[in-house]
């Protein structure tokens, strides 16, 4: 069988070092195009630790086959009848990759690293994502107030009224 692709990279909106704000905004695609059956097989998966430092392998940031420390990361999960797909715009796998391509290579076996990398994941249902997240960007700024690193040009994500934190948190 065929995998069925959501979105093909160039279509995409994207901001580097804004990955919440990337699958949000493929999970906005989704909805905004009517395609509320493959939003329901969508997950927003939120990977980090209590130390705040995950490395993820293969990230555009990192020269191929080297990997990052990121305080987070973002991806999106597609799951249908012939596998789960990992939609991350970060990465320099295929788009999308293989669920099994992407552990492979990009989270690799936690066995070989030290505990303070072992990684959590949070998977958020599209819709849910979609309805409760709110950024106001503010974790991207230094005390100073200068950026740390641009920011997106359209406006923050905002779904007032529905419970949601901003710093890209979720309240469920």
């Amino acid at each position: 069988m065929e995998v069925s692709i959501l979105f093909n990279r160039d279509e995409c909106i994207y901001t580097s070092c804004y990955c919440e704000e990337n699958v949000w905004k493929l999970c906005s695609k989704l909805q905004d195009g009517g395609r509320l059956q493959q939003l329901k097989n969508v997950y927003a998966v939120f990977i980090s630790n209590n130390t705040k430092m995950i490395p993820i392998w293969e990230q555009r940031s990192a020269e191929q086959g080297s990997f990052v420390v990121w305080d987070y990361h973002v991806i999106l999960i597609y799951e249908e009848a012939e596998g789960c797909h990992i939609y991350d715009l970060d990465t320099w796998l295929s788009f999308p990759s293989s669920f099994d391509d992407y552990i492979q290579k990009a989270i690799r076996d936690e066995n070989l690293m030290q505990q303070k990398y072992h990684r959590k994941f949070r998977m958020v249902p599209g819709t849910v994502f979609l309805e409760k997240f709110a950024s106001d960007r503010s974790h991207m700024k230094a005390a100073n107030g200068d950026w740390l690193k641009p920011p997106p040009t359209y406006p923050c994500i905002s779904t007032a009224g529905n419970g949601t934190a901003s710093v890209g948190m979720l309240k469920l």
